[in-house]
């Protein structure tokens, strides 16, 4: 029941920061479905401290959803503080840091990808690697486009 739960705000966390990252900012749709975004990312890490199957235990992506909720938290008390810059910077992290974990999912959970990593080794690893570069590459060039200077 929970990894239900889990797995249908995992979509919706997808789907609505997709929506963000590619529609106009700071207007009420944008506001709308921000709050989407933060709602299902706040209860997919909130669930995933009850899924035990993979470690039988506290494991390594019970201390992920942990991190992941750092940026997020960060981004909203940004945003109350009419904070742009700090906004748009650690919500663009958690949004990236979704799409790590959904890598990392993917590759543990779907056989296609799990069998690829025999052929490949650490592809989940470099995806991410890749991922991550891209934002530190893409992400300050496309800020001013969305926020002011610092």
């Amino acid at each position: 029941m929970i990894e239900n739960v889990h797995i249908i705000l995992g979509f919706s966390s997808l789907l609505s920061g997709l929506f963000i990252v590619l529609t106009k900012k700071g207007n009420n749709k944008h506001k709308l479905i921000g709050r989407v975004y933060f709602l299902s990312m706040l209860g997919l890490n909130l669930t995933s401290f009850g899924i035990y199957k993979l470690f039988d235990g506290w494991g390594f992506f019970h201390w992920m959803a942990v991190a992941s909720l750092i940026p997020l938290v960060a981004g909203y008390i940004a945003i109350r503080y009419k904070n742009i810059n700090a906004h748009y910077y650690f919500m663009c992290w958690s949004y990236i840091g979704l799409l790590c974990a959904t890598i990392s999912e993917i590759f543990v959970h779907v056989p296609v990808a799990t069998a690829l990593l025999d052929k490949v080794a650490h592809a989940d690893t470099m995806l991410m690697v890749c991922l991550v570069g891209f934002g530190f590459y893409y992400l300050p060039r496309k800020q001013s486009l969305y926020v002011r200077k610092a």
